[in-house]
């Protein structure tokens, strides 16, 4: 029996259904202008981010090896190259990123960041020190040889990214363990993957228009 994985914007929601351009649906990361992020709300403070919820129905074992990756868009394509050179555009932002700074107050960041700890304040969201602990990723960015572009080179869901959702408000899992993501039930592992993501320019970038791509989330289970 095959599991379902819900990517949801909230704690509770359904599928991401945000109406991209070319008519497909999906999540949509909002506009970003050089030398700044999206989502963004105040650029000196570093707020601004997209909130992501994973969460399944499996009803006996939790879900593991999970991973995210990026690959070339299979949508109705609206964006202002093609497909091709979107995937391409982004694995390059991420191997070019030069930035040090988590709100882009240098103008050196780019490409899409994820952080991995859903309990992470504000002021340190998206720090670049938070790379060394394996919360922060930038797709295209080598990590050990993982650069989140492939199946076989994916993001593994850190533990501290696992919560548990009682019903009432979203607590801490009491013994997470990266990749996995427990039942319904499960308080120890936690019940929800909870991480955040934001798309960053750097000062002097050229490109312009909609950029897409597909965001995939991969696990193992037992049926």
């Amino acid at each position: 029996m095959a599991v379902i994985l819900t990517f949801a914007k909230t704690v509770t929601g359904s599928n991401a259904a945000d109406a991209l351009a070319g008519g497909s649906i999906g999540l949509d990361l909002g506009q970003v202008v050089n030398g700044a992020y999206s989502p963004i709300q105040v650029q000196a403070n570093n707020t601004g981010k997209q909130q992501v919820f994973l969460f399944h129905d499996a009803v006996v074992d939790p879900i593991t090896n999970v991973v995210t990756y990026v690959s070339q868009y299979t949508g109705v394509y609206g964006g202002a190259n093609s497909a091709a050179s979107d995937i391409t555009t982004l694995g390059n932002y991420g191997a070019a990123d030069a930035g040090a700074t988590k709100n882009n107050a240098d103008g050196l960041s780019r490409g899409l960041h994820i952080d991995m700890d859903w309990q992470v304040a504000d002021v340190n969201q998206f720090d670049y020190s938070r790379e060394a602990t394996g919360q922060k990723r930038i797709y295209g960015k080598s990590y050990t040889g993982k650069t989140g572009l492939s199946l076989a080179n994916g993001f593994d869901l850190h533990a501290d990214a696992c919560s548990y959702w009682n019903g009432l408000s979203e607590v801490d899992a009491t013994a997470p363990v990266t990749g996995k993501i427990g039942r319904s039930v499960d308080t120890v592992l936690g019940n929800r993957g909870h991480f955040m993501k934001r798309f960053y320019l750097h000062t002097s970038s050229s490109d312009g228009g909609v950029l897409q791509y597909d965001y995939v989330t991969a696990f193992s289970f037992t049926s």
